[in-house]
């Protein structure tokens, strides 16, 4: 997809929040119900007919797609693992899914790449979710906007990027040292962004730069999170720093289920029009798996989605007003920073999205030891020839070098780590007690 198509399905997303999704969010249980048994019975219609994986599995179950309650139907189907999809990718997708979606690649925290597709109905459903959560925190069309997150510049390229056409400046999180952020700090006071939109690893130490030397951005109205657990020393921080409140956003690549936070702050709301959303108990008092089926995504239907992230407290009612119900707090995808040479810190979310590019990848997993270098284990496909591999595994180990300025140890024999429980962690920071 590209920019020009990106920014046609941005502004039907914006024009879907005008027309519905601005008064959906204050619908009865009734109204919203009665939408959602809608939707679902369409998308399981197109999963039978066109979905090869639910054509079989439906009539195992038994499952029927024309019952009048097609809720209680879907709970016929068994939870869908990352694994599942991964194993049986083609049996998701419908006939050209590549050429007519949206793509994206994920490893998330599982350190284990896969590749999405969203249809672009879907993707205009997204953009309009995101622009309600912004339009109730003050954001209007190209309101300045500093943005800590996805920018990976290659070398020669400069850390600040300008987007001229949504009047928003990336900064590299790769870069993060006192003497990056003392530049950032400066371009952001000339340039007086209305909004900051970043990894909550990657603005805490934006926040925390500012509260050691004093620097200040009065223009600023509020700041945008996502893709990590929000700690509480942030919120804190962003307020002490920028009077200013945070609203944090819970998504998956998957493009299974969608949070986000109001502005009431205490807690975060399932956005009911995106997808289903259920709870299931876990061996520990107040944490639920997220199992999550997406009513719009005709590309690569999941249905009942296990996304790996947990919650934090079950199903309650909000003081805003709104139709849809909230959780205490996502759990699960919480991140270490990196730890650099000189002590400083640097977020690693980026890291996924690299691994995720590269196809010859089956599984990775990160480990710091000490500040300065990082051991990087990498289970390669068993299709490379050897000389392949050792090409592979040079390239990447220079490519990270580039990108983290860290010594980069990747092992020809990895020994990967798990918890007592079996987990499995993209990241083990080892290297806390050194510094």
């Amino acid at each position: 997809m590209n920019k020009i198509h990106d920014a046609y399905l941005t502004f039907k997303g914006i024009y879907k929040y005008q027309s519905f999704l601005k008064k959906s969010r204050f619908f009865s249980e009734e109204e919203l119900l009665m939408l959602q048994s809608k939707w679902l019975r369409n998308l399981l219609v197109h999963a039978q007919k066109n979905i090869p994986w639910y054509s079989s599995i439906f009539r195992e179950v038994g499952l029927n797609i024309y019952s009048s309650n097609p809720l209680d139907e879907l709970k016929k189907l068994p939870i869908l693992s990352k694994k599942d999809v991964q194993n049986n990718h083609g049996s998701f997708c419908v006939p050209g899914a590549a050429d007519r979606s949206v793509k994206f690649l994920t490893s998330g925290t599982t350190g284990e790449p896969m590749t999405a597709y969203t249809s672009f109905n879907q993707w205009e459903l997204e953009q309009g979710l995101i622009w309600r959560q912004w339009k109730d925190a003050g954001y209007k069309f190209r309101d300045r906007m500093g943005i800590f997150r996805s920018y990976a510049p290659e070398e020669n390229q400069p850390h600040i990027k300008l987007d001229r056409l949504r009047n928003w400046s990336y900064f590299s999180v790769f870069d993060m040292s006192d003497a990056d952020i003392h530049r950032y700090a400066e371009y952001l006071n000339k340039w007086k962004p209305s909004f900051l939109r970043g990894y909550p690893s990657a603005l805490n130490l934006v926040a925390e730069h500012a509260l050691r030397f004093g620097w200040q951005l009065p223009s600023l109205r509020a700041a945008f999170t996502a893709s990590e657990v929000v700690p509480d020393s942030l919120r804190s921080n962003l307020l002490a720093a920028f009077n200013i409140e945070l609203f944090d956003h819970y998504g998956q690549a998957e493009i299974t289920s969608m949070f986000h936070e109001c502005k009431k702050h205490d807690g975060m709301h399932v956005n009911w029009e995106y997808g289903l959303v259920e709870l299931l108990p876990t061996d520990e008092k107040g944490i639920y798996k997220i199992i999550a089926t997406n009513l719009h995504n005709f590309s690569m239907p999941l249905l009942r989605y296990d996304t790996g992230d947990l919650a934090v407290g079950f199903w309650r009612n909000c003081d805003c007003g709104r139709s849809s119900l909230k959780i205490t707090s996502i759990r699960g995808r919480q991140d270490d920073y990196l730890l650099m040479s000189d002590g400083s810190k640097t977020s690693l979310v980026n890291l996924y999205t690299y691994f995720s590019d590269i196809s010859d990848i089956k599984r990775f997993q990160l480990i710091q030891d000490r500040p300065g270098e990082l051991i990087v284990m990498v289970d390669f496909s068993e299709f490379l020839s050897e000389d392949k591999l050792e090409e592979v595994r040079l390239a990447l180990v220079n490519n990270l070098k580039a990108k983290t300025k860290l010594l980069i140890k990747c092992p020809k024999s990895p020994k990967f780590i798990q918890s007592s429980q079996g987990k499995f962690s993209a990241f083990v920071q080892r290297g806390k007690s050194v510094i």
